[in-house]
């Protein structure tokens, strides 16, 4: 008898526990003592959290470490590429706002083309992978543009596609944003230093052609 009650307290306590709040859910005894549970769901009312980035402890010393004095070595080589850009960037668009043919606008641009690949092919051939990826970054802080954005204005998007192509093949991009509060913090730092004269400015590019001069870099950083 005493064993018999202890059965039925067991099943009176699953009925409680696993008949849903909601009155959806529905328990059914067969005359066989089975256990049907149908239609039940379970829910669960969770507080509201909010899911914050992990900043990145920035190591005590540095500015001693190999990588940062590549970083600097590297915005020396890479930063007039990417004035350079900038400053023909804005000549070539205020150019473009009194051209109102489709054909004067691609010569204009054509030959703008030419004369900077003319000056500046050869020693950006020379550029490493790593170097490469700095320049689009800095093309974007510089210009407030991607350089694929820049490729697909001027030369078309099969012109933008078919060069990011080829960049992906690098493990580069020209789709490339610069994040001076996010992982370019280190680029944006020795940029700063350099405007400060704390660090030795980007190197002087020379250009060989009387047609290229007047892209002559001036370091506003």
């Amino acid at each position: 008898m005493h064993k018999q009650i202890q059965i039925y307290f067991i099943l009176l306590a699953t009925v409680v526990f696993l008949t849903p709040a909601n009155g959806l859910g529905q328990v059914v005894v067969t005359k066989t003592d089975s256990w049907v549970l149908q239609d039940s769901c379970l829910h669960v009312n969770l507080k509201e959290i909010k899911i914050k980035g992990r900043k990145r402890k920035r190591r005590k010393h540095y500015r001693s470490t190999r990588r940062y004095w590549r970083t600097v070595r590297n915005i020396q080589i890479v930063y007039p590429y990417a004035e350079m850009a900038n400053q023909t960037i804005r000549q070539l668009n205020e150019e473009l706002k009194t051209v109102t043919s489709k054909r004067e606008r691609r010569k204009l641009i054509r030959r703008d083309y030419k004369g900077l690949m003319k000056a500046y092919k050869k020693p950006l051939m020379k550029l490493r992978i790593s170097q490469g990826k700095l320049l689009m970054k800095l093309i974007d802080r510089e210009t407030g543009s991607t350089s694929y954005k820049h490729l697909k204005e001027l030369k078309g998007s099969t012109t933008a596609i078919f060069w990011q192509t080829i960049a992906s093949m690098f493990g580069s991009s020209l789709k490339s944003e610069y994040e001076p509060e996010g992982k370019d913090w280190m680029v944006e730092e020795i940029l700063e230093r350099m405007k400060k004269g704390e660090l030795r400015p980007p190197l002087k590019i020379k250009i060989d052609s009387i047609e290229s001069k007047k892209h002559q870099t001036k370091f506003n950083f």
